[in-house]
């Protein structure tokens, strides 16, 4: 096999792992540790000199035990505590030998319950086990010392793994060496690897071949070579940056796994892949590469697995390939193709997942013949345009079908999708020209009874679908901006048994009979026409949004049976009445309490004591009166607050000041009175972004003190992202007065700031602090000479 070009000399690696795999060879392997090892049945003693190795290395290293909740006193028992002077060693925890010759050729000290600490230097007996084959040091501790070139001694070794072992320092060349290694992991460790030395490691195992040769030899047929990167836990890439070019001319080799995912690798895919022809798995994802797709690699008859996902691929998708019969996944996703979706992805006869989302595929779907066993078509976030071929709806194996946010048009008839029965992911969303009708003959009846997850957002459907109705297994349906009208019947919602979330918002929906029951989540009817009282939810409900719609009457008390409530907004209705006492602490877990504009009354009560989750609290345009609740100061998260145009009458909140996560307050047009300067707290409001005082009664200086606290008046995001206020389930809005006009924001921008004291009775000199912030719409009545209160 022809060598990887590479970038540096030296390749300097964090994590590094070699896995060579084979074909056809006569060992036997145990499966039951997540490291195979060599495992031979023992008829003759081990050898005194190597018993004595063993436990000089044994006497050379000492053994820490893990405080894992899963550890116990028999797991965490170390190997070499069974090894004991006058016993045979082949008897020992860890320990194999050959059946015939008694030799030591496996060693296994791998624990998760305990792990060795100690160094090998030169001088190790480690080393003096020759016969050795198998060597697993996976969790060890050898304090940073680096491997020793004496590893190269193991000549018959074929499994090296120290894996997570602290070894530090320059792999030794004599590591090269070992031209009868299958299986090198490095992985976690601190470890630098010479290019020399990786060259000669690779090109010896590539090419090794062996016959048997003596009782403890075995046979390799060939052997495999891949590269691979193991990572964190978390997922990220770690400190082994291995860049390089795949080689464009003459590469042929026995390769049957190639896996670059997550490296710096990059540069084009040579036509030349095409001549790995014992390849099953390619998996380049995550990497720099770029150029097109070259039609070799139907070439690669034995791939099981193509992944390219999330690289810098450009050009179309080659018109035609032949020849991937084995083919059962293909990853292009996260690229930059352009033109349509070739008919044969959908007529490979093993396919059954295709990935090509988030490219920038803009051509049609072409019509296709003999569907194959595809369960997965994944083409979302694209440019495709043209109408949804027929074909797709023959797939009869699809289990995942998304071809959301797309350019694609035509009418689709709810029976098309009746011999999918085997569905259960259907997203066909944010495709505004796609529009969805019943079937002429209204007696045809049909189901989709796998079904669990629909989305037909921002689509033209106008009705519900029948298929719908009897949805035992249906979880997630998301319909908003769909054009739906008139109601749902408790018909339409009863078979929904197990639905969790319900998302209608953005339609014209006037009546809702009957809340899907039981195991819903989130339900969401903002921005219909439903008319009536509230219709409580179910107790297991954690969102509940139903503002801007058209209800009326009081807010029943029963809505406080909701108690893992997150979510609720009630705003923009006809409601009346008084808040029930008991919103304000019904739920431990409540983010959001939304009730603006509506006509409701009385006080807000004094119950927020237990809300520390609460982040928003938006109660404008209402007819509220008395005092702010002085539990809200123990909302720690609190973000906003939001009271204005109401009749509540009260000093200067100056407790609030206290809550280092307050970004807006608006006590606008109400009757709020007396001076600024009664807080005791050294810095003050320091993230309040927007503040509104306008049309209240206060009086006296604006004190200057509260002004330096507020940082974040100050500290505009310099980059302008345009990124807004708000949750997942909610954007804030306020009312702001512009050149003598009061502007509605349906949404804040995150660098937006707004300071308004005007139509107050404020009098003295505007502080000069006030001048120091940029950006900022900042409004204030005339002021008049200064005042002697400077408290």
């Amino acid at each position: 096999m022809e060598r990887f070009i590479w970038h540096y000399n030296q390749v300097s690696c964090t994590l590094l792992f070699f896995y060579f795999l084979l074909l056809g060879s006569s060992f036997q392997f145990d499966c039951s540790s997540p490291f195979h090892h060599f495992s031979f049945k023992t008829t003759h003693s081990c050898p005194p000199e190597q018993s004595l190795a063993l436990l000089q290395f044994k006497n050379n290293t000492y053994v820490r035990s893990a405080n894992y909740s899963f550890c116990n006193e028999e797991n965490s028992s170390p190997k070499t505590n069974s090894w004991t002077e006058g016993t045979d060693c082949c008897s020992w925890d860890g320990v194999t030998c050959d059946n015939v010759t008694g030799n030591v050729i496996g060693l296994d000290l791998y624990s998760n319950c305990s792990w060795l600490l100690g160094t090998i230097d030169d001088n190790s007996t480690l080393f003096h086990l020759s016969r050795l084959q198998s060597l697993n040091l996976t969790y060890s501790n050898f304090l940073g010392s680096q491997l020793s070139p004496e590893f190269g001694r193991l000549k018959e070794l074929t499994y090296l793994n120290l894996s997570a072992s602290n070894f530090g320092g320059l792999v030794p060349h004599e590591m090269s060496h070992l031209s009868k290694l299958t299986h090198l992991d490095l992985s976690f460790c601190v470890l630098t690897i010479e290019q020399r030395t990786f060259d000669l490691l690779a090109s010896n195992l590539t090419k090794f071949k062996s016959s048997p040769s003596g009782s403890d030899k075995h046979v390799f047929d060939q052997t495999f070579f891949s590269v691979k990167l193991v990572f964190n836990n978390d997922g990220s890439r770690s400190g082994c940056q291995l860049t390089g070019y795949l080689p464009k001319s003459n590469w042929s080799s026995p390769l049957r796994e190639l896996d670059l995912s997550l490296s710096n690798f990059l540069g084009e895919i040579p036509y030349s892949i095409g001549n790995l022809f014992f390849l099953e798995v390619l998996d380049i994802g995550f990497c720099n590469f770029t150029g097109s797709i070259p039609t070799s690699i139907g070439n690669l008859t034995r791939a099981t697995e193509i992944a390219f996902a999330s690289n810098h691929f450009t050009g179309q998708l080659p018109h035609h390939v032949s020849g991937l019969s084995y083919l059962t996944t293909f990853d292009l996703s996260g690229n930059y193709f352009q033109g349509g979706v070739p008919s044969w992805l959908f007529t490979l006869p093993s396919l059954l997942s295709i990935d090509l989302s988030k490219n920038m595929l803009n051509g049609p779907i072409d019509l296709f013949q003999l569907p194959n066993s595809l369960q997965d078509v994944r083409l979302e976030e694209n440019e495709i345009c043209g109408t949804i071929p027929n074909s797709i709806f023959q797939l009869v194996n699809l289990t995942i079908l998304d071809l959301s946010s797309n350019n694609l048009s035509g009418a689709i008839r709810f029976d098309q999708f009746s011999k999918l029965k085997k569905l259960q992911f259907l997203d066909l969303s944010n495709n505004s020209l796609l529009s969805f009708t019943s079937s002429a003959n209204i007696s045809i009846k049909y189901s989709l009874p796998s079904l669990k997850v629909l989305r037909f957002a921002y689509c033209n459907i106008t009705e519900f679908p029948g298929f719908l109705k009897n949805s035992e297994n249906l979880r997630v349906l998301e319909l908003s901006n769909s054009r739906i009208h008139g109601r749902i019947s408790k018909y339409d919602s009863q078979g929904w048994k197990s639905l969790t979330v319900l998302v209608l918002s953005n339609n014209f929906l006037t009546h809702i009979e009957l809340h899907p029951r039981m195991n819903i989540t989130t339900l969401d009817l903002r921005n219909n026409k439903i008319q009536g009282s509230i219709l409580v939810p179910p107790p297991s409900t954690e969102v509940f949004l139903v503002s801007n719609n058209k209800l009326s009457g009081q807010i029943p008390p029963s809505i406080c049976s909701l108690s893992s409530l997150q979510y609720l907004s009630l705003s923009d209705n006809n409601l009346s009445g008084t808040i029930p006492p008991c919103l304000g602490n019904f739920s431990s877990e409540l983010v959001i309490l939304h009730l603006k504009n509506n006509s409701l009354e009385g006080h807000i009560h004094d119950t927020f004591a237990n809300v520390s989750h609460l982040r928003s609290l938006d109660r404008h345009s209402n007819k509220l009166e008395g005092p702010l609740p002085r539990s809200l100061a123990k909302s720690i998260k609190l973000e906003v607050v939001n009271v204005g145009n109401n009749m509540i009458s009260d000093s200067f909140p100056y407790w609030l000041g206290s809550l280092s996560e307050l970004k807006i307050l608006v006590l606008r047009s109400n009757r709020f009175y007396g001076p600024l300067c009664n807080s005791n707290i050294t810095f003050p409001f320091q993230a309040l972004r927007i503040i509104d005082l306008s049309h209240n009664e206060f009086t006296g200086f604006l004190p200057t003190r509260i002004f330096p606290g507020m940082e974040a008046m100050k500290n505009v995001d310099e980059q302008g992202r345009l990124e807004y206020m708000g949750g997942a389930f909610y954007d804030e809005s306020i009312t702001v007065a512009m050149k003598g006009h009061d502007f509605q924001l349906q949404k804040i921008l995150v660098m937006f700031r707004s300071m308004d004291f005007s139509s107050n009775r404020f009098h003295g000199e505007i502080p000069q602090v006030l001048g120091t912030g940029a950006n900022i719409e900042t409004r204030f009545t005339r002021m008049i000479k200064p005042t002697t209160c400077d408290v």
